[in-house]
């Protein structure tokens, strides 16, 4: 696969995503408003937070996709990192705020609100729907390797965590017990920050330049090219789908420039060959016994 054929992929798996996600949101959201169910409103929040996050993925996936230019000569690539951390921060706050309401609700005086039929055919609808969408999107992501489907997909397959809670919640009032919707709704909240924690933590990693090669790997396909004596200085970063790697290979040190340059090519299209996900690749060429440097 091209990394236009990716790109073009990515785009697919986040328009039909939004599109259920409106589905569901609607849904559990016209049901939270007739029936004052805070649980279920909490829900059609996170939902509606969902198919925002597929217009902020679409957005920062065009900009990902532009070439490299004098303002960014590794391209744009972690602008798709940058959008992910930022979905991660947008679902920390609508938690937090919800959470704030769902604990002056508890506070107060208001009564439960009234669950039936209608509502549980509503739940377990979106519950089918967000199954499908998490599976879905969680496989497109790990294929496709992208930083905002993964961040997306979990964050959509919390959706199914927080549904059960919604159904239990609703069986709970059924039963008599008012406080079952006020206490559903924080166990959403609280599913919704971890899921905020995770996105944020994974993808500040790659914001901060961690290592994203293989070490050993890279080492290994260096030593491989005709006449190259040693390996070292091995650093990388970028995104899990597009690497940069730099890298000091040590040759016979009679070689001409010329032929030294040519060994060069050769390692950076060994690279390119072994790993579709390296998309730069910078050698610096040394002669053979020369001291080794240090990260």
């Amino acid at each position: 696969m091209t990394r236009q054929e990716r790109d073009s992929a990515v785009l697919r798996v986040l328009l039909i995503e939004f599109l259920l996600n409106v589905l569901v949101a609607g849904a559990k959201g016209a049901y939270g408003i007739f029936t004052g169910s805070l649980t279920i409103t909490a829900d059609a929040i996170h939902s509606t937070v969902d198919a925002s996050a597929n217009i902020l993925g679409i957005a920062v996936l065009k900009k990902s996709t532009e070439p490299p230019d004098h303002s960014h000569p590794y391209g744009h690539r972690k602008f798709e990192v940058l959008g992910a951390t930022a979905l991660g921060l947008v679902i920390a706050v609508v938690g937090v705020n919800f959470g704030i309401s769902a604990v002056q609700s508890m506070l107060s005086t208001t009564e439960a609100p009234e669950t039936g039929p209608v509502g549980l055919v509503v739940i377990l609808g979106t519950l089918v729907v967000n199954i499908f969408v998490a599976t879905y999107e969680a496989r497109k992501a790990k294929q496709l390797k992208s930083s905002y489907l993964a961040a997306d997909a979990a964050h959509t397959a919390s959706d199914v965590i927080v549904t059960g809670a919604v159904l239990a919640s609703f069986g709970a009032s059924h039963l008599g017990y008012g406080w079952a919707d006020e206490i559903g709704a924080l166990f959403v909240v609280a599913v919704i920050l971890r899921i905020a924690w995770t996105i944020v933590r994974s993808n500040l990693s790659v914001l901060l330049d961690e290592a994203q090669g293989n070490v050993k790997e890279i080492e290994s396909v260096v030593l491989g090219v005709a006449g190259i004596e040693d390996c070292h200085r091995v650093r990388s970063h970028g995104t899990p789908d597009a690497i940069i790697v730099d890298l000091h290979a040590q040759a016979d040190g009679d070689l001409t420039l010329a032929e030294s340059h040519e060994l060069a090519h050769q390692i950076e299209d060994a690279l390119y060959k072994a790993d579709g996900r390296i998309v730069d690749v910078t050698v610096h060429m040394e002669p053979a016994g020369d001291p080794v440097d240090e990260l």
